[in-house]
């Protein structure tokens, strides 16, 4: 019997190692740059969209470097939500000559719930399309100008360049920072390149034309809107972007407790979303679109994930059962820890020297990486057997300007 087990635990490995190297192929094209967009001469007129609770000591310096966008100031609208605030973040934003609407509900918490709100309520017409920021972000000034030349290049979805605001904050947001630098290279990169779409806007600075939401609005129910977005516009054969040339900077977690809050819901909701999502995009595989079939690989990545943690674990102790010995198996953990560890730390700095950055408390960021990783593992294993998409914020109060981050990656 215990022979059976460990045979159908080594099955269920190599299905989801099959599943890694899919990955690794995809991603093996992580070399090279985009072609530049052409300018345009109409500029496209946008919504800037920001969604807020609580962010008084940060959201200025969002609204100070949107000011300074190298775009005509008459071709776009910052729009702020201040979402059940309980401080001054309305009253900074009017001040910085924002619109602003103010949301008090108790029903519903986070992103999605202001966005569906935001957009059945209040979202004027005229506009082209929107972008939307976290408040907690800078933004370079060329970006809603790279944006506007995604729209006219026929991209009605595209995401921006996210850069870590604070990574010398301390190693918990220098290892997110890296993190977002990965997905960069390693997830959009390669797929702008063969031409499929990125599989997840990622929360903040996006862009999409309002064409793309259709008489509804906005519309989601998950624990990851962004990413339940991102699914629903490819399964409605919409393509999404990638802008390598719109920079944006967003604060990280400084603490590990906030940084696993975060991540478990963003777990918990990619789960949500395989049941709503993935027969959707199965669907339109039959249609010829290879996009769609990589969004549906993409989205069972925490359960794929989650289970062989599960079936390692399990392989250890049957291997133990059968004969191995503790000594052994012990020894085998501890052999494959340190290979892994050395292995992701490597690649930390693979990534951070593939995306020129550098920062004061760097070797900590990468020396913390690998147990940065090694957590969301865990993560991905407790989604399996508990669920809990109940919303925390993470508090912002790094207060920086687009100089002041700029200068923290130097």
């Amino acid at each position: 019997m215990v022979g059976v087990l460990l045979w159908l635990c080594t099955l269920g490995l190599v299905l989801t190692g099959l599943y890694g190297i899919y990955q690794v192929v995809v991603s093996s094209r992580f070399t090279g740059d985009l072609p530049v967009l052409p300018e345009i001469g109409r500029p496209h007129r946008f919504a800037v969209l920001i969604f807020a609770r609580n962010e008084e000591r940060v959201i200025g310096q969002l609204l100070a470097s949107l000011a300074a966008q190298d775009y005509p100031a008459e071709a776009f609208d910052v729009f702020v939500t201040a979402d059940n605030c309980t401080d001054a973040t309305a009253a900074v934003a009017r001040k910085a000559g924002a619109i602003t609407v103010e949301r008090s509900d108790p029903g519903p918490r986070g992103k999605g719930a202001a966005l569906n709100w935001f957009f059945a309520e209040h979202f004027p017409s005229g506009y082209d399309a929107c972008v939307v920021f976290d408040a907690d972000n800078v933004v370079d000034p060329g970006f809603l100008a790279a944006m506007n030349r995604q729209l006219a290049a026929g991209h009605q979805i595209a995401v921006g360049y996210r850069m870590g605001k604070n990574p010398s904050s301390s190693w918990v947001a220098g290892a997110s920072t890296l993190f977002w630098l990965m997905q960069t290279r390693f997830f959009h990169l390669p797929r702008a390149l063969r031409n499929l779409p990125c599989t997840s806007v990622g929360g903040t600075g996006f862009m999409f034309a309002t064409r793309v939401l259709g008489p509804d609005g906005w519309r989601t129910s998950s624990a990851c809107e962004d990413i339940e977005f991102t699914l629903q516009a490819i399964a409605s054969g919409h393509f999404v972007a990638f802008a390598q040339d719109a920079v944006f900077y967003d604060e990280q977690p400084l603490t590990f407790g906030q940084s696993l809050k975060q991540r478990y819901r963003w777990s918990v909701g990619s789960v949500q979303l395989i049941r709503t999502s993935v027969p959707k995009l199965l669907a339109n595989v039959r249609h010829g679109q290879l996009g769609a079939l990589d969004a549906a690989l993409y989205i069972i990545g925490v359960v794929v994930g989650g289970l062989s943690g599960v079936l390692w674990v399990l392989s250890l102790v049957l291997g133990w059962m059968s004969g191995i010995g503790l000594g052994r198996t012990l020894l085998g953990v501890l052999a494959s820890s340190v290979a892994g560890y050395l292995l992701l730390a490597g690649f930390g700095v693979l990534v951070a020297r593939l995306e020129h950055v550098r920062w004061p408390g760097m070797a900590k960021a990468v020396a913390g990486f690998p147990i940065w990783l090694f957590s969301w593992s865990v993560i991905n294993v407790v989604v399996l057997f508990y669920r809990d998409p109940t919303w925390y914020t993470v508090p912002h109060s790094e207060a920086m300007s687009l100089a002041e981050a700029r200068l923290d990656h130097r």
